[in-house]
């Protein structure tokens, strides 16, 4: 994540970490002491990629989602997730860009929640947005447990 404020957040999320990674978390802004810096915003980021903090800001990474909540509070209510936690829904690697970067059919992917996945009722409550949500708190996704997928395109 990277933030040009000390006072941005990030909560309620679901993460899907790279296994066997020595980072899996990571939180680049200002100086803790700076609570704004928008100066990177004009700067190219020396190397870019995926990882590199804006220059000035510093880069905190972390192995595990709970190492990294309790040094930054961000993400304290986030959960770990993996493919499991969809009806169907294939997992797909990185490395392989063929497969990747097919095309898909809407029909061959399920991405309802399963009753018992780490994502239900791990939300949070969000006026005219989650107001129809079942159990205990709104599920993490774009569809509650229960409810039928959204139809889009032609009906028959």
């Amino acid at each position: 994540m990277n933030t040009n404020t000390n006072y941005s957040s990030s909560d309620y999320n679901g993460f899907r970490p790279n296994p066997g990674e020595a980072v899996a978390f990571q939180w680049n802004s200002p100086p803790w002491t700076v609570p704004s810096d928008y100066s990177g915003l004009l700067r190219a980021t020396p190397g870019g990629g995926r990882g590199a903090p804006t220059p000035g800001f510093e880069a905190r990474r972390y192995a595990t989602l709970a190492e990294y909540s309790k040094a930054t509070h961000q993400d304290e209510h986030s959960v770990l997730v993996d493919y499991d936690i969809f009806v169907n829904v294939k997992k797909l690697d990185a490395r392989d860009i063929k497969r990747v970067q097919q095309i898909y059919k809407a029909e061959d992917s399920d991405f309802r929640l399963k009753p018992a996945s780490a994502a239900v009722d791990k939300g949070v409550v969000l006026p005219n947005i989650t107001d129809r949500f079942a159990g205990k708190a709104p599920d993490l996704g774009a569809l509650e447990l229960g409810q039928a997928p959204h139809h889009y395109g032609p009906r028959q």
